[in-house]
């Protein structure tokens, strides 16, 4: 049979891979039993690469089939994409990797490269390998380095190789569960424009249910959302999840700080036990863990951050400056003129009421518009609309109403008032400095809260200059 899969496999990294078994098959006929152990093992390891995921039954309605018999076929999706993972790293030598070296669908190739896109960041990169193999995962990234392409990717290649042997069928294949409108807009736009011949919805409260339940009724592969909706389309019929394979929280540590936990939690109990789970976020608080324990089968944790390293993207500097509570206000317009030279800028305050009360005194001699809860759904897409577009250049919000937001090119981040963790301040600064763009963060703090940026500085692994 070895010979057989020599004279079938063309690619180079299967053929490394293939000649590294037959290295060790050579070897168990001269070794002791602990290496035939070790060579069994091997093997074995090498035959569950071509699993979707661990223990997934071939003849479920949704799955990826396989069979045995003879080996009339080249390497696996998977097992190419895996090993020119490791190609390109050994003979390329770059921190970049080729898209077009990934053995993934060549649609999705193709509308990557309209957009730009050639080459993976470095959680993309760590991400694909395990994710095309079927694990359960937890990646942990800096904010803004590139998250969605990084679960995106290996999805979409395994619902469009399903599609073309399968057919497509009406319920949705993935599930993504983001915190905010805005993030699960962001998200469903990036699986539209990657893989275009993928159906696709993106339902969130403050819009007609009714329109999104008709969509889904016409068949989708892919449905992005925040938990409340889901539960109400849940409960109306609307949403069938029976054949999801693939569950994603994105953002999750601010899905749950923000009140979704029970929702979070009944979602996934009404999910087959039988997919494939990942899990991404800017930072890991304990309680999260948690959550994986209950939810994902043995995950791998992808962490590019680590303990003690810099938490936020390359390219961001930071400031701090002193002043009293009347002065903040004074020093707002000269630092947005210095730091943003006429970018855009976001302010962060603590309330709506400040972020009401500063945006309109600042009004006077800037564009500037607030973001808030109580901002209505419309005007709330009006107002990031007209900020994405440059009609005003200056945003005041609040952490809520700015959770999640992709907002391109903000140069500025002004921490009007101080953020009450650590994490809402890698969120905050996180809005600029995105895929590999340069941006400034300013915190204003009071004399008396000198040790609360400390704390900051330590917890975050950042130092601040004094401006």
């Amino acid at each position: 049979m070895m010979n057989t899969v020599f004279k079938r496999t063309t690619s180079l990294a299967s053929r490394r891979i293939l000649a590294a078994s037959a290295q060790t098959l050579l070897h168990h006929f001269h070794s002791t039993a602990t290496v035939a152990a070790a060579a069994r093992d091997a093997e074995t390891c090498f035959i569950n690469r071509f699993k979707p995921f661990p223990g997934f039954p071939a003849s479920a309605a949704k799955g990826f089939h396989a069979k045995s018999g003879p080996l009339y076929f080249r390497a696996s999706t998977s097992l190419q994409a895996e090993y020119a993972v490791e190609d390109y790293v050994e003979e390329k030598g770059s921190e970049a990797l080729e898209i077009s070296n990934l053995g993934i669908a060549p649609e999705i190739v193709s509308a990557l490269k309209n957009r730009g896109i050639t080459k993976l960041f470095p959680i993309q990169r760590a991400v694909l390998e395990p994710a095309m193999q079927g694990r359960d995962m937890i990646g942990r990234a800096k904010t803004g380095t590139g998250k969605t392409l990084a679960f995106g990717i290996p999805i979409m290649d395994k619902i469009i190789r399903y599609n073309a042997k399968h057919g497509r069928g009406r319920n949705p294949m993935c599930l993504v569960l983001a915190p905010t409108r805005e993030l699960a807009k962001q998200v469903e736009k990036e699986f539209h424009e990657s893989a275009p011949n993928l159906d696709t919805i993106c339902v969130y409260g403050g819009t007609p249910i009714s329109r999104q339940m008709r969509q889904l009724d016409y068949g989708v592969d892919v449905a992005v959302g925040t938990p409340g909706r889901i539960i109400d389309l849940l409960k109306r019929g609307a949403l069938n999840l029976s054949e999801v394979q693939f569950l994603v929280l994105d953002e999750a540590d601010q899905m749950l700080q923000v009140g979704f936990a029970e929702d979070v939690e009944t979602i996934l109990e009404r999910l087959p036990a039988n997919r494939q789970s990942m899990m991404f976020s800017a930072t890991m608080p304990n309680w999260i863990r948690s959550l994986t324990q209950k939810h994902l089968k043995n995950p791998l944790t992808i962490d590019l951050v680590g303990e003690n390293d810099q938490k936020l993207a390359e390219g961001i500097s930071l400031y701090s400056i002193a002043a009293d509570m009347r002065g903040k206000a004074g020093i707002l317009g000269p630092l947005i003129t210095e730091h943003a030279k006429g970018g855009k800028c976001i302010v962060f305050t603590q309330t709506k009421r400040d972020a009401d009360r500063l945006a309109y005194a600042m009004a006077r001699n800037f564009k500037c518009e607030a973001l808030h809860g109580d901002i209505s759904q419309s005007q709330r897409e009006r107002t990031l609309s007209g900020f994405r577009d440059g009609h005003f250049n200056i945003l005041v919000a609040t952490d809520v109403a700015a959770r999640g937001l992709d907002i391109p090119s903000v140069d500025l981040v002004i921490h009007y008032e101080l953020p009450n963790t650590s994490e809402t301040f890698v969120h905050r600064t996180g809005r600029t400095g995105r895929a590999g763009r340069k941006g400034s963060a300013i915190l204003i703090y009071t004399q008396d809260q000198s040790r609360a940026v400390k704390v900051i500085e330590r917890e975050v692994g950042c130092r601040f200059s004094e401006d």
